[in-house]
């Protein structure tokens, strides 16, 4: 094999794998609270645990809607899914029959205590997470953060897993909720699409080089003389 092959197979690879993050960040560039993955280059040619999520928080906007929050420094909300629980950034929250507070895909949102139940007309949610629901307390809202985030997994849905130990869980003493706004995505589309073009264009010399490459080896085997 001619030297250098295997490291333009590599690289070819690693190129394969940012088109398809960079891709992925751009889809979905219109969800709420996603956080866009990276590829690291200085450990790109392992291709072991190569893409990381950046949690770097994103901008936030205005809805009007009362249920609607956004969490304006780092944390995340908890959520009881029934493959157990799980966090989130994404505040599109709404009620059930029952009046408890759930995500937008109908899991309930933990308060300090449990679920909460948003029974009346005129809702207040404080920047500590405190729910008024006509002058009356009704729970808080629960935000939680980790020592080490390198842990959390996407799931899907804007849901986080936490691989690490549970004892790095804790409770977020002083968070910055605001009310009637959401978080959008950290993808920066102009930044992205640099980063499409770049890598285009690096897997392109990568494969242009494996194909000369080959082509010299196929005139070799094919004209003994080359060799001689």
């Amino acid at each position: 094999m001619i030297p250098g092959i295997y490291q333009l197979i590599d690289s070819s690879l690693t190129h394969e794998l940012r088109f398809d993050t960079i891709s992925n960040n751009l889809a979905n560039i219109g969800t709420t609270a996603f956080k866009k993955d990276v590829i690291s280059f200085s450990n790109a040619l392992s291709m072991n645990n190569t893409t990381a999520t950046d949690l770097t928080p994103g901008p936030i906007r205005y809805t009007g809607n009362d249920l609607d929050v956004a969490l304006d420094n780092r944390g995340f909300f908890k959520v009881q899914t029934p493959k157990g629980i799980r966090y989130t950034r994404n505040g599109t929250f709404t009620l059930k029959t029952d009046y408890t507070l759930t995500d937008q895909n109908g899991n309930p949102v933990l308060g300090q205590n449990g679920l909460i139940r948003v029974n009346g007309k005129n809702v207040l949610i404080k920047p500590d997470g405190q729910i008024l629901v006509d002058g009356r307390p009704e729970g808080t809202i629960l935000v939680v953060d980790f020592k080490h985030p390198r842990f959390l997994r996407k799931e899907g849905s804007t849901y986080f897993t936490y691989a690490g130990d549970s004892n790095d869980i804790y409770t977020v003493e002083n968070p910055r909720i605001q009310q009637r706004y959401l978080e959008q995505s950290n993808v920066n589309m102009t930044e992205e699409m640099i980063k499409m073009v770049e890598t285009l264009r690096a897997f392109e010399s990568s494969e242009k080089a494996v194909q000369c490459i080959d082509e010299m080896m196929s005139k070799m085997v094919n004209d003994p003389a080359l060799i001689q």
